[in-house]
């Protein structure tokens, strides 16, 4: 878990209780890391300077008080003897957000799933999908209104024969998720989940025991696969902590699926798998994944991985 040396930790003010800055302090000062505390102040719509000047004021109050808010949070952190700063963010949170990470090299996002005044169904609202989408460093959501613990993990990897960009995602995920556990003395398992490609359109054509056969030679492919990520960490697709799923439905699905049936706390993952990719999308099993997804989330961007998120000239 040593990775992380600067954490931006976004703050929602409207709350009163913060489990993401409780989670990314005790990364912090298990790091010997930086922390930036930071809220984002909207920006004021045109219409309502337009036609309620005196609205300027009370969005001035607003910033003020938020400031208050994260300041006070910084001098409780101060306290405990770790370096924090703070800043207030303008514009929409999640640009705000990725524009403070470029601009200060941030390795880490730590933040609430979802906002008090969040409109989107879920377990995820809208500025915390973004981020995972778009964002160009590690981001790491939790839930907002418990403690954060993880006393399950789950590491979702993706091996594929000679692949090195996987190869390096799946160690990186693998030993995140294995730093994590051993942190929290939590139990940690490993899943990957698979499907047959074009499987609705061979199954009519095969008699049950040939597809049965396909299918076999399928999953025996994939096993080999796996084996050969998780043989690093001296674990085979027999062990009891590894769950090698098959999605009918997607592999997304089967990982959700998963999550809530062992009560994972946390899932760790990578976004996507090829480098040098505009991050615009996650990819199909990242985005069924936290379509369903109730746990926190742990997002780990590939190597050469390119934000869609421009800096603005300034």
């Amino acid at each position: 878990m040593r990775r992380f040396q600067s954490i931006l930790v976004a703050v929602d003010t409207v709350r009163d209780g913060h489990p993401a800055l409780q989670w990314a302090v005790r990364l912090a000062e298990h790091n010997q890391a930086k922390l930036k505390i930071v809220a984002v102040q909207p920006d004021l719509p045109w219409l309502a300077k337009a036609i309620a000047p005196e609205s300027e004021t009370a969005q001035q109050a607003l910033a003020d008080q938020k400031l208050r808010v994260i300041d006070s949070l910084a001098q409780s952190v101060r306290d405990q003897g770790i370096d924090v700063t703070t800043k207030l963010l303008s514009g929409r949170a999640s640009f705000a957000i990725i524009h403070e990470v470029m601009r200060s090299g941030h390795d880490l996002v730590v933040k609430a799933s979802k906002g008090a005044r969040s409109h989107r169904t879920g377990f995820f609202g809208t500025t915390g999908m973004r981020l995972l989408r778009k964002c160009p460093c590690a981001v790491w959501l939790v839930k907002p209104d418990s403690a954060p613990r993880f006393r399950r993990v789950l590491a979702a990897i993706d091996p594929a024969p000679n692949d090195i960009t996987r190869d390096v995602m799946n160690n990186t995920v693998m030993d995140l998720a294995k730093s994590i556990a051993e942190y929290e003395c939590g139990e940690l398992h490993f899943v990957h989940a698979w499907e047959m490609f074009g499987a609705h359109l061979l199954e009519p054509k095969y008699t049950v025991d040939e597809f049965a056969e396909a299918k076999q030679l399928a999953e025996a492919r994939v096993s080999a696969a796996l084996d050969r990520s998780l043989s690093l960490h001296g674990l085979t697709h027999g062990d009891d902590r590894v769950h090698l799923e098959f999605g009918e439905l997607g592999p997304g699905h089967a990982i959700a699926e998963l999550a809530t049936r062992e009560g994972i706390d946390l899932v760790v993952m990578g976004t996507i798998a090829r480098t040098g990719l505009t991050g615009a999308l996650l990819g199909n099993t990242a985005e069924q994944v936290l379509d369903r997804l109730e746990c926190a989330i742990l997002a780990v961007k590939p190597d050469g991985f390119i934000s869609p998120v421009s800096l603005p000239d300034l």
